[in-house]
């Protein structure tokens, strides 16, 4: 079978726990430089999907295959709905620990110039001193994502990034992470329930349905630009795109 430079491939994928299957036969090709949500009803394997993407669980049936070869050769950094802060590290030192990982190399100038550059971007210039202790909620979300964006990964994946956040700080943080993800694009995927935010924020969002958790369909954003997050989050066209989306989701 051939296999693009440009997918992660995942074919037939199943996993399961003891007797109980949690996902059953998944089939996906996911482009390079695309965003793609996860939605669906609790229960459906949405986060059981993003581990098996990162590697941190091994399908019990299937395949997933990165530009041809196993996942586990790339470099993957994922976002945890904890955010996944180290008490010990400042908001600087966890984004530029994250950059020199990924590298495998001591930063450079160049590094620390574009580590700056994330940081201006995600408003946290005046944090970076800062432990997790020290930081609220929506701060530690930036932190976390700027971690994730600073790393040299080809593949980004995020669980309910913004979910803890209020109205305002999370269109905030929306904005923002598209910005940057402008600057440095990769593969990302993220989990959500918010309807809005997956058509907002993604170029594809995945349906999923259980129980066992199945694709039910990929269902296009109208927004494919995602250059003016506010004039499309008051359109009508993100209106009556929810509306079908929510259908597709219910039946």
């Amino acid at each position: 079978m051939s296999i693009s430079n440009d997918l992660f491939q995942l074919n037939q994928i199943s996993y399961k726990i003891e007797e109980q299957t949690i996902l059953q036969e998944i089939s996906l090709s996911l482009e390079k430089e695309k965003i793609y949500a996860l939605i669906g009803p609790s229960g459906a394997g949405k986060t059981t999907l993003l581990h098996l993407l990162a590697g941190l669980k091994e399908p019990s049936k299937g395949e997933l295959l990165l530009k041809g070869s196993s996942p586990k050769q790339a470099v993957i950094s994922i976002v945890p709905q904890d955010y996944g802060l180290l008490p010990w590290q400042t908001a600087g030192q966890a984004v530029s620990e994250g950059r020199k990982i990924s590298q495998g190399k001591k930063l450079i100038a160049e590094d620390k110039e574009e580590l700056q550059r994330f940081f201006e971007q995600m408003a946290l210039t005046e944090l970076s001193h800062k432990y997790p202790n020290q930081l609220s909620g929506g701060q530690k979300q930036r932190v976390a994502i700027a971690r994730g964006l600073a790393s040299r990964s080809e593949v980004l994946l995020m669980d309910e990034p913004f979910s803890a956040l209020d109205t305002f700080t999370k269109e905030k943080a929306q904005r923002l992470f598209l910005e940057c993800w402008q600057e440095a694009p990769r593969l990302t995927v993220f989990v959500t329930h918010d309807i809005e935010e997956a058509l907002l924020l993604a170029h594809e969002v995945i349906i999923l349905q259980g129980n066992p958790g199945t694709v039910k369909k990929l269902f296009p954003s109208p927004f494919q630009k995602k250059t003016d997050l506010d004039r499309y989050r008051r359109s009508e066209t993100l209106f009556q795109t929810s509306l079908r989306l929510r259908k597709e989701i219910e039946e």
